[in-house]
């Protein structure tokens, strides 16, 4: 069970003992009173416990309320499977973009993907909501593990991008790998075109999206573009850092600037296991073919990526 969620069920808890400690009066000798004097200290007791200790993995609640939820033991099973699968999708990206120094492959496996998965482990009771978790393994981390760390700090993106100044959410939007912006578009989406509110609450970070506070996010990503480009450019090779996943090449002309981008990861592969394939193009005139990954909102330019996938000599 998640942190916070516990602790918010137990002073509930709390309320309820106060009122009753209020409704018995004063009087020490009362058996009432001296019972229900003993919880709430049991109950303080155990707030103050959880709130010094934290799990190493990750744990996090999402109760849904509105149109998909029919009193508080009903959900439609068409939006459950779209709210949980668009918000794994975000879970799994954000993860892989932790883990990889490069802008996320358009295909195939993400980089830790195996470990990015989160499994329903219970109801929220009193609600309709789930509870996700991390399988821990036989061998208990020492420390919180990549996936806890990405469920707390994408509530944290959530966060900024509904409630930031324009100024703070499109440096968000700069400083966001692009899938992991698209993947947030289509849970929003899912959120909206089903008149559906949400609170995510986990071991750190919490968030409640109110019916206004899922139109503003949606609204505000639909602004948002990701548009791929091709390009085929010609100039001489000046290096490529397959550790880094860096390149750098000079188009022609004394003035042009050197582009400078990541490369995929098939190319970084050849160009380090190819030895005849590197001294062919090493400072040598090659054509790129480069693909460029632009993020904009409303036409304006947000980011912008350039990533290597392949070269050849330069046509003579």
């Amino acid at each position: 069970m998640p942190t916070l969620l516990s602790i918010e069920a137990l002073k509930a808890d709390r309320r309820y003992v106060e009122r009753q400690l209020a409704e018995v009066g004063d009087n020490p000798w009362a058996t009432a009173r001296h019972m229900w004097q003993t919880r709430l200290a049991e109950i303080d007791a155990q707030i103050a416990a959880l709130s010094a200790s934290s799990s190493n993995y990750a744990s996090v609640a999402l109760i849904f309320d509105g149109n998909p939820v029919i009193g508080s033991g009903d959900i439609r099973l068409d939006f459950t499977t779209d709210a949980l699968d668009s918000y794994q999708k975000i879970i799994s990206l954000a993860l892989a973009a932790r883990l990889s120094q490069d802008d996320l492959p358009e295909r195939g496996r993400l980089p830790g993907a195996d470990k990015s998965r989160l499994f329903i482990r219970d109801l929220v009771r009193g609600s309709m909501g789930f509870v996700l978790e991390e399988i821990a393994p036989e061998l208990h981390e020492m420390l919180p593990t990549p996936l806890k760390d990405t469920v707390e700090s994408v509530t944290q993106l959530l966060t900024t991008l509904t409630d930031a100044t324009d100024d703070v959410f499109e440096s968000t939007l700069e400083s966001t790998q692009p899938r992991v912006v698209g993947a947030v578009q289509k849970f929003a989406k899912v959120l909206h075109e089903a008149g559906a509110s949400t609170k995510i609450v986990g071991d750190q970070e919490r968030l409640t999206l109110s019916l206004a506070d899922v139109g503003r996010l949606s609204q505000r990503l639909n602004e948002v573009e990701v548009t791929e480009e091709a390009e085929t450019v010609d100039g001489i090779l000046l290096g490529i850092l397959p550790e880094s996943h860096e390149f750098e090449l000079k188009p022609p002309g004394d003035d042009a600037v050197t582009i400078k981008g990541s490369i995929s990861d098939d190319l970084a592969l050849k160009y380090t296991a190819d030895a005849a394939f590197k001294e062919r193009l090493l400072l040598q005139p090659v054509q790129a073919q480069i693909k460029v990954i632009r993020t904009t909102r409303n036409g304006k330019l947000m980011r912008e990526r350039r990533v290597l996938e392949a070269l050849e000599p330069a046509q003579a």
